[in-house]
């Protein structure tokens, strides 16, 4: 496999996680509650309730094995990109 046909593979097997992981933590923002759909994955983040808690950022996160990316979100919320600037805002 070539290194583009690799990069592709990869950008597409993350993607897939990413999505995956969305649908776990209910597959729609928890404050405003704009709903996953085929071309806006990419506008959900992983909120953090409590950030000492955090252990991960997803760009590691989605390197890790299946447990581990379930211990993380399982500390989360699932936000749009939207509100979890505003959440950040007023902190």
């Amino acid at each position: 496999m070539c290194k583009s046909c690799f990069n592709r593979y990869c950008i597409e097997r993350w993607k897939r996680r990413k999505i995956k992981y969305i649908c776990y933590l209910g597959g729609k923002c928890n404050r405003c509650g704009i709903e996953l759909n085929e071309e806006n994955y990419s506008i959900f983040d992983f909120h953090h309730i409590n950030p000492t808690e955090k252990e991960y950022v997803w760009t590691k996160l989605r390197l890790q094995s299946e447990s581990k990316v379930i211990k993380e979100l399982d500390k989360c919320i699932l936000l749009c990109a939207n509100c979890h600037r505003l959440v950040h805002q007023n902190e």
